[in-house]
């Protein structure tokens, strides 16, 4: 995997985390701690890999901002709890999170629907929570500490279906969703762009997190023959989906969104991913190429070769971004909410993924970028 990240963002697979909780500090130790931040991933269940990518991606920061110095002269300490990707672990996480460690603000959950299960907790403790994944629209309404660093997904579902219709020619289209706040809200916003565009959505199939047999909607695909599939599900179902595909002789085009975005989708589908499309927040290419370079080089150093897996980068900036909230805000979470706000204008944040700057709702305004497998690797499509 020797591409300049410049160009194309790879992906690394590691090995599952087998702890539900655990605590990182590096610096002379934790009697000398500082400011804690808590971290809500999945560590198990089938979410795991978004979880190894989210643990290298902060740890990495981690460890940066403590050789430093840390934060306000004192090491920055975090501790981890998995929500399993599931809103009812994820309520009890954060919880425990909150109760036990007290920490200044909270780096996730990964999941849309973890976030709102958790919105409520977090703005009723005063606890701001920041996630680098979550796409549902509903977020930008879930709460004065409710924070991330990617654009909703009415944005990234209508980039799908502009790009759909300009760039890969289709006028026919079907969708297959996960049945959750993520799927749901990106079906939505493909759909209602493709027609705006004047393509014909022929069908729309629905699935719930786990589903494992999609030959009858690709049954359909056969015989309706869009152009294009747009397929916003999760890595594990992306994965079946695109090798029952492949077995069925499906031959239209897939496009994608970045739940299913890993590496895990291009070594359990193989051949069958070869050609799919995949759209995710883009770095900020062109404005942090030394940021990115040297990011790419500290990640290569720590892991071993290859490219970063995108929700490590994303991670590794949610967690620098929050730092430096704390460094130039206090420790106290209501400090932190302030800095996070004030980052704006010629205050705002410079990272890997360009210029980050939060408006009334805790939003970012942000481009998605296309992917494409090609021979077993996610390259930057064609624009």
């Amino acid at each position: 995997m020797n591409v300049q990240l410049t160009r194309r963002l790879l992906f690394v697979s590691g090995a599952a985390i087998g702890l539900a909780s655990c605590d990182l500090i590096s610096g002379k130790g934790a009697a000398q701690a500082g400011a804690t931040l808590g971290v809500l991933t999945p560590l198990t269940g089938d979410g795991a890999v978004y979880g190894v990518a989210t643990k290298k991606g902060v740890d990495l920061a981690v460890e940066e901002i403590n050789a430093a110095g840390g934060v306000r002269g004192k090491p920055l300490k975090v501790v981890y709890e998995d929500d399993r990707m599931s809103a009812t672990d994820g309520v009890s996480a954060f919880q425990r999170l909150i109760a036990t460690q007290k920490p200044s603000a909270v780096i996730g959950p990964f999941g849309s629907s973890v976030v709102l299960a958790v919105a409520p907790i977090a703005n009723s403790a005063k606890v701001p929570i920041l996630s680098a994944s979550a796409t549902a629209d509903s977020i930008a309404d879930a709460g004065d500490y409710v924070f991330r660093i990617t654009p909703p997904n009415s944005r990234q579902g209508a980039d799908d279906a502009a790009y759909s219709w300009n760039k890969l020619g289709a006028r026919r289209a079907m969708v297959v969703f996960q049945n959750n706040e993520y799927g749901l809200t990106l079906r939505d916003a493909f759909v209602k762009k493709f027609k705006e565009l004047g393509g014909a959505v022929v069908a729309v199939e629905g699935f719930d997190l786990g589903a494992t047999d999609y030959r009858a909607a690709l049954g359909k695909a056969r015989s309706l023959k869009p152009d294009v599939i747009f397929f916003p599900l999760h890595s594990q179902e992306s994965t079946l989906l695109l090798r029952q595909a492949k077995e069925q002789g499906v031959s239209a085009k897939f496009i994608s969104a970045d739940g299913a975005m890993t590496a895990e989708l291009i070594e359990g589908a193989g051949p069958a991913a070869e050609g799919a499309y995949f759209s995710t927040l883009a770095l900020g290419f062109g404005v942090a190429d030394q940021q990115i370079d040297a990011f790419k080089a500290a990640h290569a150093k720590k892991y071993g070769a290859g490219e970063p897996d995108v929700y490590s980068a994303y991670y590794y900036e949610a967690t620098k971004l929050l730092a430096k909230a704390i460094e130039t805000g206090g420790t106290a979470p209501d400090q932190v909410k302030a800095a996070l706000y004030a980052m704006t204008g010629d205050k705002a944040f410079m990272g890997i993924t360009g210029r980050t700057s939060f408006d009334a709702k805790g939003e970012v305004d942000k481009p998605f970028y296309i992917y494409q497998v090609q021979q077993g690797k996610f390259a930057l499509a064609p624009v």
